[in-house]
């Protein structure tokens, strides 16, 4: 099984239609809906998609046949150090626990591989040194 991270961009005239369910039907794959947002410019949908990679392949390729704009993402936020003063809001804020602290040097380390793009670290950054990456 394969796991990768796409961010998709819906036109207002396909945000109604079932295109992600889809993808789970006629594919056999597990989405896991990480962010989504929808405006007058359309929608914008973070996910994870697990499955065999074939298939994850064919999904894609049905997603750009109906209109979908895909870009596999393999990383959603940064952390840009020199901004960083290690207060820890971040820390304790992550659900998913993508930030670290280190107990000898008090320094919040960022791994981006357990991040899930919630975008909770971005408002409780003091310095804003978190940035969103994808939209």
């Amino acid at each position: 099984m394969a796991r990768r991270k796409y961010l998709l961009g819906f036109s207002p005239a396909r945000v109604g239609e079932p295109i992600t369910y889809m993808i789970v039907k006629e594919f056999d794959l597990m989405v896991n809906i990480l962010r989504a947002e929808i405006d007058e410019r359309g929608g914008r949908l973070l996910l994870e998609i697990e499955g065999k990679p074939h298939k994850i392949t064919s999904g894609v390729k049905y997603l750009k046949e109906k209109g979908v704009e895909v870009k596999e993402l393999n990383e959603y936020v940064s952390k840009e150090e020199e901004r960083c003063t290690h207060c820890g809001m971040c820390v304790s804020i992550c659900p998913a626990d993508a930030f670290e602290m280190d107990k000898k040097t008090y320094k919040v380390h960022f791994k981006s591989d357990k991040c899930i793009a919630c975008g909770l670290c971005l408002d409780a950054c003091p310095p804003n040194a978190m940035k969103l990456r994808i939209w």
